[in-house]
């Protein structure tokens, strides 16, 4: 019944110490191998989805990966790009110069590139997490003068909670996408687009109903494919208030193969 599955990365197909566990990695061979396609769809960066797609030689196939929470849609054998959304220069640099009044640490996605202007240890790990090149630069503003991939800023959860407040009570929260990617993360991406509208595009693309679709997440930032999806799952160890979307929660965790649970009972059983 269900032909592709849209998959989150961190906290959902990744265990705490951000690997792939064998057990995720053999169920996800068999669902291909019986003709269900995988497709990874994260808020990070198509440079660092890719590292994860050679774990399971989708470089090498005709396959699919769907980044920047819905803004980047690709081929991963080819790289061609399939959908780009971007976040206009105008409503970057609001969202830039807002950021400034509060202790964050502003980034800013532009051409496979992560800009900074103020290097510190949390920009620095992040980089590293994320697996993607950085260049300082003078002044944000410059690189927000053309449309950029998304706007991150890191910070204290309390912090961005005053940076969220700010949003919701300014016309910003009708010019752009904004959300908690996890709880040091908050992110500025282009209006009206999600992982939801990420798996909608794909499936159209591919001509897949979406009742022929499942979406695994864990984070506030995957609860818009959850619901969009014919069957929308969240993983045990997910907020409670994308638990309560959800059409199935599993029983093991993003650490004990909760990907290769939903891959057993909908796709193999």
């Amino acid at each position: 019944m269900y032909k592709i599955i849209f998959c989150d990365l961190d906290g959902t197909l990744l265990d705490d110490n951000r690997n792939v566990s064998d057990t995720n990695k053999n169920a996800i061979k068999k669902a291909i191998e019986k003709g269900c396609k995988f497709v990874i769809c994260s808020g990070r960066s198509n440079m660092s989805i890719d590292h994860f797609n050679k774990i399971f030689d989708f470089d090498k196939i005709k396959n699919y990966a769907v980044a920047f929470n819905g803004a980047y849609i690709y081929e991963t054998n080819t790289k061609q790009k399939l959908v780009e959304h971007l976040v206009p220069s105008n409503c970057a640099i609001k969202a830039i110069n807002m950021c400034r009044k509060f202790d964050v640490d502003i980034m800013v996605y532009k051409n496979e590139m992560l800009y900074f202007d103020t290097p510190t240890n949390r920009t620095a790990t992040y980089a590293k997490r994320n697996m993607v090149n950085t260049t300082t630069v003078d002044d944000l503003i410059d690189v927000a003068s053309e449309p950029v991939s998304k706007v991150i800023i890191i910070g204290d959860n309390e912090e961005l909670k005053k940076v969220e407040n700010e949003v919701m009570t300014t016309n910003m929260k009708n010019e752009m996408t904004t959300f908690f990617s996890a709880d040091i993360l908050y992110e500025f991406n282009p209006i009206g687009i999600d992982k939801g509208t990420g798996l909608k595009e794909l499936s159209n693309i591919l001509n897949i109903n979406i009742e022929e679709t499942i979406a695994i997440g864990d984070n506030y930032n995957d609860l818009s494919m959850i619901k969009a999806a014919g069957l929308g799952v969240c993983c045990v160890n997910g907020e409670n208030g994308v638990k309560n979307f959800a059409d199935y929660i599993t029983k093991a965790d993003n650490n004990q193969g909760a990907v290769a649970e939903v891959i057993n009972k909908f796709i193999l059983n």
